[in-house]
């Protein structure tokens, strides 16, 4: 009889209240379905530690009990739930505070003995912080990629993706892509067929792949102002926008300094960028109104309505008809 996976759940002060709940739920779950199968024993064993052994708050004020502290840390699998903050300028504060070096030093050691490091989201930069992703690919949370990217330049960055294992390591995006990230731990230590049935029962589509679809690029532009002015030009007229050197002069750089600045804004060029307005523009259009796609394509500067398919398809990770507006029934009345 194997004993279970031992899982050491690090929290740190002001971490996201989800991931805690995700991750602790997630295992409980497997455990219960495993022992539904016929399993002699719980598969995996958690254990919630904090830098110095003593209670946790999270950002939304709920207070996690601890079993120890992160020294004591001995499992297979190491879960980093970092700090749950909405402002970037926050977490990087919060990630180069002397007083998280302990904890930094823990995943250090973890990783040296050869366990699987797994974070989401804004703890990613707990890992890259400490080091154990330079050379490595990884991604984080989708808003964050630009900050990310500045601050760990020896960290190759795939934002777009939704999870990235290289074999010692897990990272995975936004928040609720925590949920992946832990129903991958399982495929990876309990194997395909109860991770399947874990994420059936909690209802996840852990087959999503991609974040590219939940950019909100008007929201990665506003980190830099004169990329914002750039974004609001183009919604003016997305079906003929100003070109990237008309843009320049309206901001007094050069096309390749504003090219630049697009690429450290919103990881995108400028051909992208401009790709990615209109066709979110052209989703909310769709989403809102009951004009035909092909009107639709037209609005947005797409003349070819095959074209404009293939590009949101590529784009948003869906075809334009499954945008379209849900019909209301009425009431039955009878």
């Amino acid at each position: 009889m194997s004993p279970p996976v031992g899982v050491d759940v690090l929290l740190t002060e002001r971490c996201f209240t989800s991931t805690v709940a995700t991750t602790l739920d997630v295992l409980a779950t497997a455990n219960t379905l495993a022992r539904a199968l016929g399993a002699p024993n719980d598969l995996f064993e958690p254990r919630v530690l904090s830098v110095d052994g003593n209670a946790v708050r999270s950002t939304s004020g709920i207070v996690f009990p601890v079993e120890g502290a992160a020294r004591e840390g001995r499992g297979s699998v190491v879960v980093v739930c970092g700090p749950g903050m909405a402002d970037v300028r926050q977490i990087t504060e919060y990630v180069s505070n002397t007083a998280n070096r302990e904890l930094l030093d823990v995943v250090v050691v973890a990783r040296g003995r050869g366990a699987l490091i797994s974070a989401s989201c804004s703890s990613t930069f707990m890992l890259a912080e400490a080091g154990i992703l330079d050379g490595l690919r990884a991604t984080t949370s989708w808003w964050l990629g630009p900050a990310f990217r500045a601050r760990y330049p020896a960290v190759t960055l795939v934002e777009d993706e939704m999870l990235i294992d290289v074999g010692t390591v897990l990272t995975a995006g936004a928040a609720l892509a925590h949920t992946d990230l832990m129903i991958h731990v399982l495929r990876r230590h309990a194997g395909p067929s109860l991770a399947e049935a874990c994420a059936r029962y909690l209802t996840v589509d852990d087959t999503r792949r991609s974040q590219n679809n939940f950019r909100i690029v008007e929201h990665l532009a506003l980190v830099d102002s004169e990329v914002a002015m750039a974004e609001r030009k183009i919604r003016e007229n997305p079906a003929k926008p100003p070109s990237l050197a008309a843009l320049a002069r309206l901001s007094g750089l050069t096309p390749r300094t504003l090219s630049r600045r697009f690429v450290a804004a919103t990881g995108m060029s400028p051909k992208r960028f401009l790709r990615r307005v209109r066709l979110e523009l052209a989703a909310h259009l769709l989403r809102s109104s009951n004009d035909p796609i092909d009107a639709v394509a037209a609005r947005v500067g797409y003349d070819d309505e095959r074209a404009f398919r293939r590009a949101f398809t590529r784009e948003l990770g869906s075809s334009p008809s499954r945008y379209r507006k849900t019909p209301t029934s009425p009431p039955n009345e009878s």
